[in-house]
């Protein structure tokens, strides 16, 4: 069975060919400018990039997290990656100024999409970290009359 960061992944590089597939067949019904085009192949690879280095972090440093902390990091991640975006944006305004509603539109897209995987991503983990707590609960709890009826038995 895949971990958590491996499923990650792949579901990112899926998603991510999918996307780049998509907007290299359709980049130039939507754009006129060829440097359009490589702003939005660009942003592509920053969000990629940028979600790889997210779970990265959340998969190596969650393990000592609780969940709290763990969906706080991650929200903290979101917000950042919103400050990345306006950068981003600002960046192509300022420099190439060329079909400036039509990259922000795409990008607001590319940008949405990735939220949703990455919401996903969190909801399924949380999920599984829940599942696990409650088994070791069970676990545990189970461990606890095992050894409260030996011990019982020699007692009496």
């Amino acid at each position: 069975m895949l971990s958590h960061r491996n499923k990650y992944i792949l579901y990112l590089v899926i998603l991510n060919g999918f996307l780049t597939a998509l907007y290299v067949g359709s980049g130039r019904n939507i754009f006129e400018d060829a440097r359009a085009i490589t702003g939005i192949g660009i942003a592509l690879a920053v969000f990629f990039l940028y979600e790889v280095g997210v779970m990265w972090f959340i998969e190596t440093k969650g393990k000592t997290m609780t969940a709290r902390q763990s969906v706080n990091i991650f929200l903290g991640f979101k917000a950042g990656k919103i400050f990345l975006s306006l950068i981003f944006i600002a960046i192509y305004a300022f420099t190439v100024k060329v079909e400036l509603k039509r990259f922000a539109f795409v990008f607001l897209v590319l940008y949405l999409i990735y939220l949703i995987f990455d919401t996903m991503y969190l909801l399924n983990r949380e999920k599984d970290n829940k599942k696990k707590y409650k088994m070791n609960e069970i676990e545990n709890v189970s461990n606890y009359y095992k050894n409260t009826e030996h011990n019982e038995s020699f007692i009496a």
